[in-house]
């Protein structure tokens, strides 16, 4: 049976072809918004209070006028998946607020009601060989900063710099790139957060660094806590990647995706894909997705 596509839209549920957006706002012409990314697994939104956690922050911080609560979009989110067809089976969420104008000359103002979209699809799961074989890695052209940029501590709809960084690493025939400083500290990649294993220790960039606090990072590093892998949140430098016994990258969609190279290098070339630990949180991963207890719909 076919299934209408609808969004959430400023209050209505509005079928996608049919919805009529400002082009004068400035979430359009500006960038101005931020947007969580979530999965739906069956009748579970898998870390749904950690994302809308994360939103609300962002939108403290960078003066939204909040006009909405947590337990709104998660009411609006739950009907988008009924409408769409979407409740006994994998979805992938998307949450949009982005700013609707300036007073003047770019000055946020503080009493305009921002907009609020809310997008609910059937979930399409990234290639089973990038868990079977790992992906290719390189380093990105764009060299940032390691500290004090408020900036990639949110996740901004002006994405273009992620999105650069993506197509570079597909020109050179890889799947995501990475981004470090001039000096070559790791930060993160495009979509992503990156840890690394040697000798049985999980090293990742600490979030005092320009990244993003991922969401699933923090399920990563609870997952070790409770299964008693050590893990090390510190400044990585490119070099002690190359010498890593595992690499896995994370997000939310991907969850854990296996890196088998980075640039011309091969990441422990005698390891089968994916490694021992990095095998050990994936399974653990996926049980968190059919067991959390607090998300189910």
């Amino acid at each position: 049976m076919l299934i209408n596509k609808y969004i959430y839209f400023n209050g209505k549920f509005v079928l996608e072809e049919k919805a009529i957006f400002n082009i004068k706002n400035v979430g359009f012409l500006y960038g101005d918004g931020l947007f969580e990314t979530m999965a739906s697994y069956n009748d579970n939104i898998f870390g749904f209070d950690l994302h809308i956690e994360r939103l609300f922050s962002s939108l403290n911080e960078l003066r939204y006028n909040i006009c909405f609560s947590k337990d709104f979009i998660k009411e609006k989110t739950i009907e988008l998946l009924k409408r769409n067809g979407l409740l006994n089976s994998n979805a992938y969420l998307k949450i949009i607020v982005y700013r609707e104008n300036y007073k003047e000359k770019f000055k946020f103002d503080f009493w305009s009601k921002p907009n609020l979209i809310i997008i609910a699809r059937k979930l399409i799961p990234y290639p089973e060989e990038f868990y079977k074989n790992g992906i290719k890695i390189i380093q990105s052209s764009i060299k940032r900063t390691c500290y004090n940029n408020v900036v990639y501590r949110h996740k901004l709809l002006n994405y273009f710099e992620n999105i650069y960084a993506k197509n570079e690493a597909y020109m050179q025939s890889a799947d995501d790139a990475l981004f470090v400083t001039k000096d070559k500290v790791v930060l993160e990649c495009t979509s992503s957060n990156i840890f690394m294993v040697k000798n049985d220790i999980i090293y990742t960039p600490p979030i005092t660094l320009n990244i993003l606090p991922g969401i699933t990072r923090k399920v990563i590093i609870d997952i070790c806590k409770k299964n008693k892998i050590r893990v090390i949140q510190r400044k990585l430098h490119y070099y002690n990647l190359l010498e890593a016994d595992e690499i896995f990258l994370t997000n939310s969609i991907a969850q854990i995706l296996p890196v088998k190279g980075i640039d011309n290098h091969f990441i422990n070339s005698n390891k089968n894909m994916p490694g021992e630990i990095t095998a050990t949180l994936i399974k653990e991963y996926k049980k968190l997705t059919l067991l959390e207890e607090g998300s189910k719909i």
